[in-house]
């Protein structure tokens, strides 16, 4: 560009100086000054001409032959637009990618403005939502009325959310949306229907077969009492009768602790009622006591005015099995201690106790069924491994957070905290 600035002003120079000489051989050195700048602005107008012209046709073809800086100007505009074409091609594969990508995939992909009304979606929401191209345009709540996905799709804040939906019968559609570009939001819907059929297999298995379990247990330990009971038995086969009374013990521990867990899942919500929390926990430290045989030292500090909205059942449950576990876990001469704190905003249920404490790399895997830690608290207890797991969805239920600190020999501190009391 600047070369052609350097060619252009020569070019007016020499004009200038042509048309000077030429006027002062004529004697009228202005006139031809004139004439010839006049001359000049005719001939770049045509040439401005030109290039507007070729500008105005979207610059297609190769562009004006001209030289000087209107050449060079058309040159930069000429490369200017290759660019922008190799821009939009780059651009157009890759949206070309991304609808191939959308249109592969099982899940719905819907687009929304930011009024929540619909740009664009894939097949599979055709599919699940049975979508035609008259919805470009509406509100996605007029085609999908729940009162729970109105509230989840018109907040600011989206988690996914699972719903019902009446396009099919018996289907049930996973929802999970984000925003992006300028308050737009995309949201991807999935078919659960398949995945929450299976879980209720699961969970009905699982209750049956406990529940069958119960029948055949029973009939063991009965002939086992009554084998164990006949006289001249020998040492060994009194050693025999007594392990497997405890192994039909502890199956049907089990058996009881699956049926209570899977009872939890599948119970709709029950009725909320005020729980008088000091009532409750001395009911469980009474029968804890029994459990210790005087071989541990209890307490419990709660007001007896603290009552907590919730599930009698549910958090009998989960404070029963954290302070069972305490007394089982730790031997003899350990101290457990109960302290219950209210505040306006939340209730707080601390159970700590002084015994061998837990491997703080077991922690976060304490909740999970079946799981038990190699630590000395489940070294002759043959627990179930479900207890904890049975604590975390009763206080889930309840709206209550669980919080585990501890460390080999430093005893354990479950801290429950019930929000919104």
């Amino acid at each position: 560009m600047r070369q052609g600035m350097q060619n252009e002003i020569w070019r007016i120079i020499a004009i200038a100086l042509f048309s000077l000489i030429f006027g002062i051989s004529l004697e009228r050195p202005l006139e031809a000054l004139l004439f010839g700048s006049l001359l000049y602005i005719l001939w770049a107008s045509r040439t401005i001409g030109r290039l507007f012209k070729w500008i105005d046709i979207g610059m297609r073809g190769v562009p004006p032959d001209m030289d000087g800086v209107w050449g060079e100007l058309a040159d930069t505009f000429n490369r200017q637009r290759r660019r922008h074409r190799g821009t939009q091609e780059k651009m157009r594969r890759a949206i070309n990618r991304a609808k191939r990508v959308t249109e592969a995939v099982d899940d719905a992909v819907i687009v929304l403005r930011q009024d929540r009304t619909i740009d664009w979606w894939n097949s599979a929401g055709k599919k699940l939502l049975g979508l035609r191209s008259s919805d470009r345009g509406v509100a996605i709540t007029n085609l999908i009325r729940d009162p729970k996905f109105v509230n989840y799709i018109n907040g600011n804040h989206f988690e996914s959310t699972s719903l019902p939906t009446s396009i099919h019968n018996g289907r049930l559609l996973e929802f999970s949306a984000v925003m992006f570009a300028e308050n737009e939001i995309v949201v991807v819907i999935s078919d659960v229907t398949h995945i929450n059929d299976l879980e209720k297999v699961r969970k009905e298995f699982i209750g049956n077969i406990s529940h069958e379990l119960r029948t055949p247990l029973t009939v063991m330990r009965g002939y086992i009492d009554t084998l164990s009971d006949i006289e001249g038995n020998s040492a060994i086969a009194t050693k025999a009768y007594q392990e497997m009374s405890n192994q039909v013990d502890r199956m049907k521990d089990l058996s009881d602790d699956i049926i209570l867990l899977s009872k939890f899942e599948s119970d709709g919500a029950a009725a909320v009622e005020q729980i008088n929390l000091n009532e409750l926990l001395a009911v469980i430290v009474g029968e804890a006591e029994q459990l210790s045989a005087g071989k541990h030292s209890i307490s419990l500090n709660c007001a007896e005015s603290v009552v907590l909205n919730g599930e009698n059942k549910m958090l009998r449950s989960a404070l029963g099995n954290i302070v069972f576990n305490a007394v089982l876990h730790n031997p003899q001469g350990a101290e457990i201690a109960i302290e219950v704190t209210q505040t306006k905003s939340n209730t707080v249920v601390v159970i700590d106790d002084n015994g061998v404490g837990i491997d703080s790399d077991e922690i976060p895997r304490l909740t999970e069924r079946f799981y038990r830690g190699d630590s000395s608290r489940n070294s002759n207890t043959g627990g179930s491994g479900l207890g904890l797991a049975i604590v975390k969805h009763a206080l889930t239920r309840s709206g209550a957070v669980l919080d585990i600190k501890s460390s080999l020999g430093n005893g354990a501190k479950f801290t429950c905290t019930f929000s919104g009391q």
